[in-house]
């Protein structure tokens, strides 16, 4: 079985670019054709977005750091496109999206992004659903630029790199019972570390996947989709040299007023099944369920269920 690539949270995936003249997208209410385009940044970076389905905008934020959207679209959140008009972007030096031309990858310009990508399609509001290592940037998002996010949905998000890294070391040595697991254990050493030992050690027994899958099928369809992606790995190589992305973004959440709904899956020990409940946003609603990492996959029903209620349930405030 193909051995999945030690970078954060997430799988790296991939899939072919494409690239049409960008145009303005009709009224949320309206439904139209899928439609992928390019948009310029403010610094320079050509951004790959698609616009597809119904209903209220909503922005896709992928994971990684440094994936992309399509696997996520194909492979089950675009069940959601009978209720949302989705937006999906793939980050600056991720998959079909370019390289930044100033070699900037922080935080506060990544995110910035995707405001530039709201006002270019002509949004006044948007529902953020972001999966994984992308929570940390709908948070962030969410902080800047409170007014313009009507609802929030964190999908087996983390909020706090270390504690997932840990989650990671732990569950991994759950797996793999080493002789010596002294190493892993070394408070002395930083976390993230000890996470890229025990990722390698997984990984040289090809048992990395039981960290985010429960189904070997889940991982087969993944993989199917991951020979696809352009060899654009820009972010995921330069994301590490910014300290900002380790901050405990769960103190964040505390002054964030918006609708949130927080999906967790009960097997997600690449997040950490209980993280969830370290999260305090003032107006939360929360779905623990089975599944690993990639619910969206792994438990579409659910999924699907848990949101439409959420949205059924906002939509006056939105």
């Amino acid at each position: 079985m193909k051995q999945l690539r030690p970078f954060l949270l997430l799988l790296l995936l991939f899939s072919p670019g494409f690239s049409v003249f960008a145009q303005k997208t009709p009224a949320a209410s309206q439904s139209s054709a899928p439609r992928e385009m390019r948009l310029t940044m403010s610094d320079g970076t050509e951004l790959y977005v698609k616009v597809s389905g119904k209903g209220r905008p909503c922005l896709f934020i992928h994971g990684g750091p440094g994936a992309w959207s399509h696997s996520f679209e194909v492979l089950g959140v675009n069940t959601l496109e009978d209720s949302l008009q989705m937006v999906y972007v793939d980050q600056r030096g991720s998959g079909r999206s370019g390289k930044a031309p100033e070699g900037n990858y922080s935080l506060r310009r990544t995110v910035q992004d995707f405001d530039e990508v709201r006002q270019q399609l002509g949004f006044k509001q948007w529902t953020v659903l972001a999966h994984s290592f992308g929570g940390i940037l709908a948070t962030e998002y969410a902080y800047y630029f409170p007014q313009t996010i009507s609802r929030m949905i964190l999908l087996n998000g983390t909020l706090n790199l270390n504690y997932s890294a840990q989650v990671q070391i732990d569950k991994g040595l759950e797996i793999l019972k080493p002789e010596n697991p002294a190493p892993f254990l070394d408070q002395n050493r930083p976390v993230i570390d000890r996470f890229m030992m025990i990722i390698q050690a997984l990984n040289e027994k090809d048992k990395y996947h039981q960290l985010m899958y429960t189904t070997t099928e889940g991982l087969r369809k993944m993989n199917e989709e991951d020979a696809k992606r352009p060899p654009n790995y820009s972010f995921g190589q330069a994301w590490m040299n910014y300290p900002e992305y380790f901050q405990d973004f769960t103190e964040v959440t505390r002054h964030l007023k918006m609708p949130v709904l927080v999906i967790s899956g009960q097997q997600d020990f690449s997040i950490g099944p209980d993280h969830y409940k370290s999260f305090k946003f003032p107006n939360q609603t929360t779905a623990s369920m089975p599944g690993g990492h990639v619910i969206y996959l792994e438990q579409n029903a659910q999924f699907q269920k848990a949101i439409k209620e959420f949205l059924k349930k906002t939509s006056k405030k939105s």
